[in-house]
Formats: C-alpha cells, structure tokens, sequence
C-alpha cells in the first residue's frame, strides 16, 4: 500500500506569490495604457515582457517545496531540484540563519530554499516545523534501526540525483517573454523611420 506524498511548503508564499502576480499584472495593464497614451503602442508594448519576465521568477520562487515519499526527499529550488534517496538522508537541521538543510552521506549538505531563514520564519518557526516532519519521516532508517549490512547496500545503490526545476507556469511565462520581445523587436526594426 503507497502513501500520498507529503509537500511541505511555505503556505503564505503561494497567497503572497499570486497577490504579487495579480497586483503587477494591473500595474502592468495601466503603464501600457498610459505610455501608450503618451508615446503610442510602439513604447507602451515593451512592460508587457517586463511584467512576464517578473511572473515567471516569482512563479520559481513560489514552486519552490520539500516533498517526502517512501523512497525518498525531493528539494525543489528555483534552478535545481534534488532528488535524495532515504538511504542517502543522514540528518536535517535548520542553520544559524534559519535555512533547513538536509545532511547526507559524506558530508554534503543540500540547503532547501523553501525554508531559506527570513524575520518572518524567526516569529513562525516553519523551518524548524519542517525539520521536525522530516525527522519523524526519516527516523526508520536512522542508523541502528536495520542491519548494518542492509543500510550499507541500501546507501551504494541510493545516490542522490539533480536536475533542473520544470515550473510549467513560470517556464510558460519566460518563454512567452522572450517570444514577445524578440517578435516586438523585429515588429519595431520593421516599421521604424
């Protein structure tokens, strides 16, 4: 029988994220209306790429989570998510600043940036409530939980795997950008004076 995975996540960055979005997104509406009022379209078009360039990096931000299974932990980071095998997971803590980090066999450490230390988390304490559900998932394979001959096999076979983060919205909202300002680009080289 599977269990659900488990995301831990900042619940106030998607609230923040999405009024941010929403509240550039109007402030983007008006300063094109307005330029464009002034300097006509050719001007005005130009924060329609600002605005998107902006939703997108907010949108990595806010995707940004720890997700525990029963095979493993996975950090999602704005650029690179770490994939880590449970066998790979040594400890968790929270740093002097107040960022979690996962330990992991030979003394690497993967920082979550989800829980990157901020005032706010100093008042709410959600790294550290993050570091206690990782520890209560992690305690079965701490060591003297199994046969040392079975953890060790399960530590070779387990290596930790990065690749790059996939946030279809914001990757769509970058990639929008970059379409709109290279076509506005030719669009204005092509009826300039």
């Amino acid at each position: 029988m599977s269990v659900e995975p488990v995301v831990l996540r900042r619940s106030s960055w998607m609230a923040i994220s999405w009024a941010v979005v929403a509240g550039l997104g109007i402030g983007m509406i008006v300063a094109v209306y307005r330029v464009t009022e002034v300097n006509g379209f050719r001007m005005g078009w130009q924060g329609i790429p600002a605005f998107l360039a902006l939703a997108g990096a907010i949108g990595r931000v806010a995707n940004c989570k720890v997700i525990l299974d029963e095979q493993g932990l996975t950090v999602v980071n704005p650029f690179r998510t770490h994939r880590l095998p449970k066998p790979a997971v040594k400890d968790v803590s929270v740093d002097e600043g107040g960022t979690l980090e996962i330990h992991l066999e030979g003394g690497r450490v993967v920082s979550a940036f989800a829980f990157g230390g901020s005032v706010v988390d100093h008042f709410m304490g959600s790294s550290a409530k993050a570091q206690r559900r990782i520890d209560v998932w992690l305690k079965p394979t701490r060591p003297g939980m199994h046969s040392e001959d079975s953890g060790a096999a399960n530590v070779r076979d387990a290596l930790p795997r990065i690749t790059w983060t996939r946030c279809e919205s914001a990757d769509a909202s970058l990639a929008l950008c970059v379409v709109l300002t290279i076509s506005g680009a030719i669009w204005m080289a092509l009826t300039g004076n």
